[in-house]
């Protein structure tokens, strides 16, 4: 395109200059590119300029793109949806990152040759979902005032203002009460570790404040499913050495992805995170 003369004369590139309309290739989004870039005729921007309008483009289209779970959010009612962006439906992943460990565990249980239950499965499947939101909330409630300050999360719900403290623990103990009914169809042993996690649901907000390694607490704590789905075979707590390999592998796991997630955040809020200052010697151990 800049071999053309057309668009190689001074007026034209004052023009682009001007309403810094121009996109990266390699990101999407919106600089503010130095006229230097122009006079080089880079091949790694282009020019976005609808008609040669004088209002610069404010964001890219993928900016602007919704998840399918997001919009089922927003099929529901509007005084619904905080509620459910503050339990995270709209983004499941973290859901399912609660689920697999404790299918995993499951599976592992199961009579060889045999496939997993599939009652178990559905419970711990909504246990899953209702958790993961109440978790979510417990958390929000934490960090409502570093939120504010993170482009991430400022967003949400109870940071913006949308929920007030006394919505989100009506939300919170909703949740833990349907929490509350899947954990009574469970065993003995299941029901005293499920009460047992609540420990660290409530107090792993507050680790991010003393400690670079907060994740090691989160992989306690999404990886709790682990111990619950072996004790309801096994129906013993001394059992649960040779279910330790598991649960230990799972916690690093879980560290590994959330220490990749933290990079996203600023470390000069006072919210320590184990990506620290030397990054590359966490990942590789």
């Amino acid at each position: 395109l800049f071999s053309c003369k057309m668009f190689r004369c001074p007026s034209f590139l004052e023009l682009i200059v001007r309403n810094n309309c121009f996109y990266s290739k390699s990101r999407y989004h919106n600089n503010n590119f130095k006229r230097k870039l122009l006079t080089r005729y880079s091949s790694e921007v282009f020019p976005c300029v609808s008609c040669f309008s004088d209002k610069p483009i404010t964001a890219p289209i993928s900016s602007q793109h919704v998840s399918l779970s997001g919009l089922v959010v927003q099929k529901f009612p509007e005084s619904w949806q905080p509620y459910l962006r503050l339990m995270r439906a709209d983004k499941p992943v973290g859901t399912l990152l609660l689920y697999w460990p404790s299918t995993w565990s499951i599976a592992l249980c199961s009579q060889p040759g045999s496939l997993p239950n599939i009652e178990l499965l559905t419970l711990f499947g909504l246990g899953a979902f209702f958790m993961r939101g109440a978790g979510c909330v417990v958390n929000d409630l934490w960090d409502k005032e570093f939120d504010k300050k993170v482009a991430r999360t400022k967003d949400r719900p109870l940071a913006n203002g949308e929920l007030s403290v006394l919505q989100a623990f009506t939300l919170l103990g909703g949740l833990l009460s349907c929490s509350l009914a899947i954990l009574l169809q469970l065993n003995y042993y299941s029901i005293i570790l499920g009460t047992c996690s609540m420990i660290l649901v409530v107090t792993y907000p507050l680790f991010k404040r003393f400690t670079y390694w907060p994740q090691f607490i989160l992989g306690m704590t999404l990886n709790w499913g682990v111990l619950m789905a072996w004790v309801i075979k096994n129906e013993s707590f001394i059992s649960l050495v040779s279910c330790l390999p598991l649960y230990t592998a799972c916690v690093c796991y879980t560290v590994i992805y959330d220490t990749i997630y933290s990079h996203q955040d600023l470390r000069l809020i006072g919210v320590y995170c184990s990506d620290g200052q030397q990054p590359a010697e966490v990942f590789t151990g």
